[in-house]
């Protein structure tokens, strides 16, 4: 009975002792390694880079990186453009062209700057290794399409100079100003403009250019800022003086701001001032509230 315990004793000891040995060889085996994540700035205009440390096993750290990159920025002046509930579905290396495999949450975008903007985050962060030479993305094995209507390919590492070209929609009233019709528009943002400020120059430009001046004629914008999810704009007085009087045409130059504006995630609201102060009212509005979208003046 002695001999059979003690048996059984020594097979434990030894056990354990070979557990220990495995751990012990499973982390060595872990590399660790900083690398850069891509993300947005808060209003979209820019993308900015954090370096953050990742640990992973051979094979693994493409698929670890973008982890990473999906568990977002951690800073109050970035954003994640990727939707957090896209999930890996495959990431394999083919010779030196990383092929990625998402899932369709990766589709759920408020605007073609957040699809854009997702789409470089993901190849600046996984371009940046020396064996990587282009990336390829697909949803659920299907071709990623972009905004253009064309397959965005092999891709490299976007060129983030101080210059990007910005896609944007504009809410520029219909012939008989009952709706609000959206239209695509290319910009270039510079290094420091808000993406926002963009937004009404661009889209007093256009008014400028139609019949009907949906933003009132000699209207020009004084400042502009955000915060918390609102954007203030500060207009001159010709925004006021200028109005045609009618109330359509005040719901629609208000909601051709706001409309416009809320294409962005991370603006929730607009709050307008006239020569930097707050007016109680313009048309039948409380004007000196902040306004929300309002999608039922949309025509879809």
């Amino acid at each position: 009975m002695r001999k059979k315990l003690y048996f059984i004793m020594m097979i434990s000891i030894l056990m354990i002792f070979a557990a220990g040995c495995n751990n012990k060889a499973s982390n060595s085996d872990i590399k660790k390694e900083e690398v850069k994540l891509y993300y947005s700035s808060i209003d979209n205009s820019k993308i900015h880079w954090v370096t953050r440390p990742v640990e992973y096993i051979d094979g693994e750290k493409y698929d670890v990186t973008l982890k990473a990159l999906l568990n977002g920025p951690y800073s109050s002046n970035m954003v994640r453009s990727i939707n957090e509930k896209t999930k890996i579905v495959s990431i394999n290396k083919e010779d030196d062209i990383l092929h990625i495999d998402l899932s369709k949450d990766f589709f759920d975008f408020k605007s073609d700057m957040d699809e854009v903007n997702s789409v470089i985050t993901i190849s600046n962060t996984l371009n940046q290794f020396e064996e990587i030479n282009g990336i390829e993305i697909k949803i659920e094995g299907k071709d990623l399409i972009s905004p253009d209507g064309e397959k965005y390919g092999i891709l490299k590492a976007f060129n983030l100079s101080d210059e990007k070209n910005a896609s944007l929609t504009l809410y520029l009233p219909d012939e008989n100003l009952e709706y609000l019709v959206p239209i695509k528009t290319n910009i270039v943002v510079k290094e420091g403009e808000l993406i926002g400020q963009k937004v009404i120059e661009q889209l007093i430009i256009e008014s400028d250019k139609q019949e009907y001046n949906v933003v009132p004629k000699g209207t020009k914008l004084l400042n502009y800022s955000q915060d918390k999810g609102i954007a203030n704009v500060d207009l001159s007085q010709e925004f006021i003086k200028n109005s045609s009087g009618g109330s359509t045409a005040q719901t629609m130059a208000i909601y051709s701001i706001v409309n416009s504006l809320t294409e962005f995630k991370n603006i929730n609201s607009v709050l307008f001032l006239i020569e930097g102060k707050s007016v109680e009212g313009f048309s039948h509005y409380e004007f000196n509230k902040p306004f929300s979208r309002d999608e039922s003046l949309v025509k879809h």
